[in-house]
């Protein structure tokens, strides 16, 4: 099998781009180091059996204050790609954003490509949860909760989904009859934010869902269990009572 992975060299391709070479050959689209990849404007010359497609612009506080690149990278790219490719079968990233769109660009633009991808019965979209790995993207939640960098935290409740459980629900799908929808990708066990760090707690986050929690029916008929869990991470606090986390996984 020929699969064509975009977004090979970001956070969760890096990860996904190793399994995957046990089901073909991998091709990487990924425009970090060359341009000639940008997926708004490449050459799409080969076919291929299979498209597993995570490239786009993440973020919601960055999507407020540059909407249009939200727009052209996620929509107008995945678009291009879902009509290039309308026979092939194509799993996407989507994000558990979408369930409520109207509160950000990025939630937005996940919507609107998910409106896109139905109008091409091949397509998967699958509705990524909060990924966590014990090396997180620079920027995010538990990479300033590991560095001591937060000065506040949220009331809002989170599933967190370890990158390795995340790579095995995508395997699944990828072996799976699930064609022409969407699917969640988390834990369906939801944390609250509060207790993994005491400090100052911000109210008022209106672009931003209170509570996410992922809808595992579908997966579970897939067989999907997660190994990993979050509160199993939780094993001691410093001298300023922030949670200290260790890569752990469930026994």
């Amino acid at each position: 099998m020929k699969i064509m992975l975009t977004g090979h060299k970001g956070f969760i391709g890096s990860h996904l781009l190793n399994r995957l070479t046990k089901h073909g050959s991998v091709v990487g689209f990924d425009i970090v180091d060359d341009v000639k990849q940008n997926l708004l404007t490449c050459e799409f010359k080969e076919d291929f059996d299979l498209i597993i497609h995570l490239a786009g612009k993440s973020g919601v506080r960055e999507s407020i204050d540059d909407p249009a690149s939200y727009w052209e990278n996620n929509v107008e790219a995945s678009k291009r790609l879902f009509e290039r490719y309308s026979n092939t079968r194509i799993l996407y990233a989507s994000s558990s954003s979408a369930y409520e769109p109207d509160l950000n660009p990025y939630a937005a633009s996940k919507y609107c490509v998910e409106e896109a991808a139905a109008r091409h019965p091949n397509t998967l979209g699958m509705r990524f949860h909060t990924v966590y790995s014990s090396t997180p993207r620079k920027g995010m939640f538990l990479q300033k909760l590991f560095d001591n960098e937060l000065e506040y935290v949220t009331n809002h409740y989170r599933d967190f989904i370890h990158i390795d459980d995340l790579c095995d629900a995508i395997e699944l799908c990828i072996n799976s009859k699930y064609f022409g929808d969407t699917i969640d990708i988390g834990t369906g066990c939801p944390i609250k934010i509060t207790e993994l760090a005491d400090l100052p707690i911000k109210m008022h986050t209106p672009h931003e869902r209170q509570w996410t929690c992922a809808n595992m029916e579908k997966l579970k008929r897939l067989g999907f269990k997660p190994k990993h869990s979050l509160k199993y991470m939780l094993t001691s606090r410093d001298k300023d009572n922030i949670v200290v986390l260790h890569d752990k996984t469930e026994r």
